[in-house]
């Protein structure tokens, strides 16, 4: 668990069937850790990969998350909602998993994680399209564009990288 600027305690990710009736402060607050996971990730992988289109590919892909976290900071100040300052133990993990590895090897875990992660982020946008907040479904309506655009390229990054 973490803390929020706002001093509230997050809970870890929410289940698919949590993420049914998801509520505009728990949209706020994943979401946020989503960006910042994959923000952290795509600054490791720009320092980690040895291939450059994987390196040019995690910086585009901060870039997208840093706007996107910025929107939610917007939207969550206007609204008063809490955002996290640090990661949840499940997602420092997966970077600290990632830190560890390096060459081919974090290459390919980098853009495999991605993948894996692509869906359960795409549910939790999908969902929040659904809160009845104009601002919030239309920043979770950015979002799953910007996540769409980006699985199609990392399949395509991956289907690059496989010998």
């Amino acid at each position: 668990m973490t803390k929020s600027r706002h001093g509230a305690q997050n809970t870890p990710m929410p289940n698919r069937t949590e993420l049914e009736s998801i509520q505009p402060d728990a949209f706020i607050a994943h979401a946020s850790i989503e960006c910042m996971t994959e923000m952290q990730l795509g600054q490791l992988a720009a320092s980690q990969s040895e291939v450059e289109p994987v390196r040019q590919f995690a910086h585009q892909l901060v870039q997208d998350y840093e706007k996107a976290s910025s929107d939610i900071a917007r939207i969550a100040a206007r609204r008063k909602l809490p955002v996290p300052e640090a990661l949840d133990e499940e997602h420092a993990r997966e970077v600290e998993l990632l830190r560890e590895k390096n060459g081919r090897e974090f290459d390919s875990a980098y853009t495999m994680r991605i993948l894996d992660n692509y869906q359960k982020t795409i549910l939790l946008f999908k969902r929040g399209q659904r809160i009845k907040d104009p601002e919030i479904s239309a920043l979770a309506s950015r979002a799953l564009s910007m996540l769409e655009t980006r699985m199609r390229k990392t399949t395509s990054l991956l289907e690059n990288l496989t010998p």
